[in-house]
This record gives structure tokens, C-alpha cells and sequence, in this order.
């Protein structure tokens, strides 16, 4: 007797210091998304695209490279993977753009890779309503990092998004990095 309970001692704090292990494993990395205050604005009549800068932007393609500058010659420096990625265009020069992404990282890429599809990325866990209100029907639940296609965000910061598969809903503009005005 006294050794099946010296054994289910031992397993029970085997369990518990696996668990710590566990838990001390696990970390939560937090980023701060950066701000567009620090941006240079131009008015659409004095750009390349006739656009304004600032403004959100989608990756057209799955690769796309980013460049230190704006030319062919300039080496990459990273290449985006995720087709839709939104960007913030903060520069124009004739076919190329300046992008900064969620990160706040800087490069150029060719104006060909962009859209102007409105996409957005989930900041957190985002939760989809049926209609713009808190206590609408739960639709969908988004995990964070999540892309988005907007429709149109209504004058209560409520945005209409749709997922890849279909998944329609509501949800609050500042759930949301791509869908805000600059």
C-alpha cells in the first residue's frame, strides 16, 4: 500500500513539474503595431498613381520581393509570402512603391504587385457578428493574424469582412490592422 502511494506521489509531482515546464515554455510575444503619425502626406494630385499617400494597399501575388530602394538593382531584402498581406503605401516613385507592413518594416516593391483590394489582418482573436452591434449573433470567430477582405466599414467603426472560405460578419475597425484610416 505504502508503495502505490509513494508511486502515485511520485507520478503526481512528475505531472506537476512537467506542467511547469510547460508553462514556463510558453510565452506570449507582444508587438507594438506602429502608428501612422509620423508619415508624410500627399495629397493624390502630387503622386505618381494620382492616389493619395498614405493608403492601404493588398499584395496582389504570393511572393512579391522587397527591395532596399526602388529599382531591379537594389538588393531584396525580405520577399512577402502571403498573397492579400495589406501594406501601407508612405512613398511613390513612377512604378515603384514604398510599403511599410504590420511590423512597421519598410521596402519597395513594384506597383504591379499591389491591389487596392481593402484587406486586413486580425490583431487578437476577433470575434464576427451577424449585424454591427455587440449583441448580434456570434457568425464566426477569427484567430489572430487572420486576413480579411473588407467591404465597408460603417460610421460606428463596424467593418464588413469576409475570410477565404466564405466566412462572412461584423466586427469592430480596431480588431482590425489594414481596415483604418490613416
Amino acid at each position: 500500500m505504502a508503495h502505490k502511494l509513494l508511486s502515485l506521489l511520485l507520478l503526481s509531482l512528475a505531472i506537476f513539474l512537467g506542467d511547469m515546464a510547460n508553462a514556463q515554455e510558453r510565452r506570449v510575444v507582444v508587438e507594438d503595431i506602429p502608428s501612422f503619425e509620423n508619415i508624410y502626406r500627399v495629397s493624390a494630385e502630387k503622386t505618381h498613381s494620382g492616389l493619395p499617400v498614405p493608403r492601404f494597399v493588398s499584395l496582389k501575388f504570393g511572393r512579391v520581393n522587397g527591395r532596399q530602394g526602388p529599382s531591379l538593382k537594389h538588393p531584396v531584402l525580405w520577399q512577402y509570402r502571403r498573397k492579400g498581406l495589406p501594406l501601407v503605401v508612405v512613398a511613390e516613385m513612377d512604378i515603384w512603391r514604398k510599403v511599410k507592413d504590420i511590423h512597421g518594416d519598410e521596402s519597395w516593391v513594384r506597383s504591379s504587385s499591389l491591389s487596392g483590394t481593402t484587406m486586413a489582418i486580425t490583431i487578437s482573436e476577433t470575434t464576427l457578428r451577424s449585424r454591427p452591434k455587440d449583441t448580434a449573433r456570434i457568425s464566426a470567430v477569427a484567430n489572430g493574424n487572420a486576413l480579411l477582405e473588407v467591404g465597408k466599414c460603417n460610421e460606428n467603426n463596424w467593418c464588413k469582412v469576409t475570410s477565404s472560405q466564405g466566412l462572412k460578419g461584423w466586427t469592430q475597425r480596431d480588431n482590425l490592422w489594414g481596415a483604418g484610416p490613416i
